[in-house]
């Protein structure tokens, strides 16, 4: 009999999932139940206390949770989970989310968290199993023969969360560099090539922009395509900001061929006491790699931020990027304030 590597199996035939995932048993007078869309505010209250606690500086707004509740793959039914104390207060949360796009994986996404003053009770503990159950539900729905990844990220300050995720057999697999740009310093405005156009995102170069980014990602860590309706749903999120965000156009082509693009999330000015400016994305096109673009890109969207009395440019970057973007942010004045990493159990 010839023996088969397990990756050449599909998910399906390799992953052993339960038929049935039951919530979690009742826990320091904690019951659970499914979300429903009318408990968005109230988990997204729990997630900006946890926050705090959890990652400093970054925070969800309630239309980017809501979105996430929406989602069409997601079934609140059977793919979400709500703790209650007994006066109804939420006091944890959790979702796994199955990505309906795959590349060289197939992911689901497990989110949650369980309220600072609930911890150390096995809360974490009974979302953990339940997320276990429950993603290996999702994974063994595939055909595909890929690897099956169970996919979440950590703050790391957020030394419980990552301890109890390795508990469960999750790698601490990839590290993301925070980087910050004092806006105050000198910019120095780089040209673009002149054969090509500078303009301003906006709706009509959504599609555009959205096929150069699955392309430029194609080859990053952990990176699935993005499908347009998630990418309309972002551009329509009040954070998003067109008016900051530029992109380099091929004139012969139509095409775009490079991007920076931004969000200004003012509550999180309250928790980091200064005005800044998140850089989503930079990215060029392979065949336009050598030419300058993100440079040029980048101190038009830092001039940008700063006429618009913005004091700090924010982005996240891979530390081990296979375009070399950490040198690149550095040689323009970004400096590293922070770190997190991605948490895989792989399947």
């Amino acid at each position: 009999m010839n023996w088969v590597p397990e990756h050449a199996l599909s998910l399906q035939s390799r992953v052993h999932a339960p038929e049935r995932v039951n919530l979690p048993a009742a826990i320091a007078g904690v019951t659970w139940r499914p979300m429903t869309p009318a408990d968005a505010s109230a988990i997204h209250q729990l997630e900006r206390v946890a926050g705090r606690v959890d990652h400093p500086g970054f925070v969800t707004t309630l239309e980017a949770f809501e979105h996430d509740l929406g989602r069409d793959e997601v079934d609140l039914h059977t793919d979400s989970l709500l703790g209650l104390a007994d006066d109804g207060t939420v006091v944890a949360w959790a979702m796994t989310t199955l990505s309906p796009q795959d590349g060289d994986v197939v992911k689901v996404a497990v989110t949650g968290c369980v309220h600072p003053d609930w911890r150390g009770r096995g809360l974490g503990t009974a979302i953990m199993a339940w997320h276990d159950e429950r993603g290996r539900q999702q994974l063994a729905t595939s055909t595909k023969s890929l690897p099956g990844w169970l996919a979440s990220y950590a703050d790391e300050r957020a030394g419980d969360r990552i301890a109890l995720f390795e508990s469960w057999g999750y790698d601490l697999r990839r590290w993301w560099l925070e980087l910050e740009r004092d806006l105050a310093d000198t910019i120095v405005e780089v040209p673009l090539d002149p054969a090509l156009r500078l303009q301003l995102y906006g709706p009509e170069w959504s599609e555009p922009t959205r096929l150069a980014r699955n392309d430029v990602f194609l080859d990053h860590w952990g990176s699935l395509p993005t499908s347009a309706a998630d990418w309309a749903a972002t551009d329509a999120l009040p954070i998003a900001r067109p008016d900051l965000s530029w992109i380099a156009v091929d004139p012969a082509t139509a095409e775009v061929v490079a991007f920076v693009l931004t969000s200004v999330n003012e509550e999180e000015w309250v928790a980091d006491g200064r005005t800044s400016g998140y850089i989503e994305y930079v990215g060029v096109r392979r065949a336009w790699r050598g030419h300058g673009l993100a440079r040029a890109l980048l101190s038009r969207t830092m001039l940008s931020y700063r006429d618009a009395g913005l004091a700090f440019a924010i982005l996240d970057v891979d530390s081990e990027s296979p375009t070399g973007a950490t040198a690149l942010y550095s040689g323009i004045g970004f400096r590293p304030i922070n770190r997190s990493v991605s948490l895989v159990k792989e399947l």
